[in-house]
């Protein structure tokens, strides 16, 4: 169980972080003294997209936010969360109401009732048995029920987030250059130093 979760967790945290699309920008160059930095210019893409709008249509329909930030390759991951958080709830529930009535049959004293749960008296089944698999059951289809609520959470930040880094062109070239260069000090000697060119996404 745990390892299933920690498994589902890593998934969608890993769709979360999923690189953003590259363009080319024009660069700005600095001078300071002996260092020359060259730092890459952010400009804003698309002014009127909303990650308030992307978190509202995720929060009303999951995956809707997805869709609207153009995700699509996401939208099959959530579905395919939802539905298997939803069938291991039902699937929990199911197994801890029949716990639940095998224990109560076996509690009320009334052997004429036991003929629907013989097979599993049959299979060593007692009341404290039951009673642990009732609770077992119980506590699994909780847990379920709370990871699909964060399953819920976790896809509206994924479509905020997504929404947040649409307005930023991040370039893909990030480098650090030195370079030896000559440079003029106050009273107009050269001196040799160290240019260091910086570029950053």
């Amino acid at each position: 169980m745990r390892q299933i979760l920690i498994l589902l967790t890593f998934l969608v945290f890993a769709s979360i972080s999923y690189g953003q699309e590259i363009e080319q920008t024009d660069s700005t160059f600095i001078q300071m003294d002996n260092i020359r930095g060259e730092f890459k210019s952010f400009e804003m893409e698309d002014s009127i997209h909303s990650p308030r709008l992307a978190a509202m249509y995720s929060a009303a329909i999951p995956g809707m936010g997805q869709f609207y930030n153009e995700k699509y390759w996401k939208i099959p991951i959530v579905y395919a969360l939802g539905a298997f958080a939803a069938s291991q709830i039902k699937q929990n529930h199911q197994n801890y109401l029949l716990f639940r009535n095998i224990n109560f049959n076996l509690r009320d004293g009334n052997d004429s009732n036991n003929g629907e749960i013989q097979d599993f008296i049959d299979l060593g089944f007692d009341i404290d048995r039951t009673e642990r698999q009732l609770q077992s059951y119980k506590r699994d289809r909780d847990y379920w029920i709370i990871l699909s609520g964060l399953f819920y959470i976790l896809q509206i930040v994924d479509a905020t987030v997504d929404a947040h880094l649409r307005e930023f062109d991040i370039n893909e070239d990030l480098s650090i250059n030195i370079q030896p260069s000559l440079q003029s000090s106050p009273n107009k000697n050269m001196q040799a130093g160290l240019s260091l060119n910086f570029r950053f996404k």
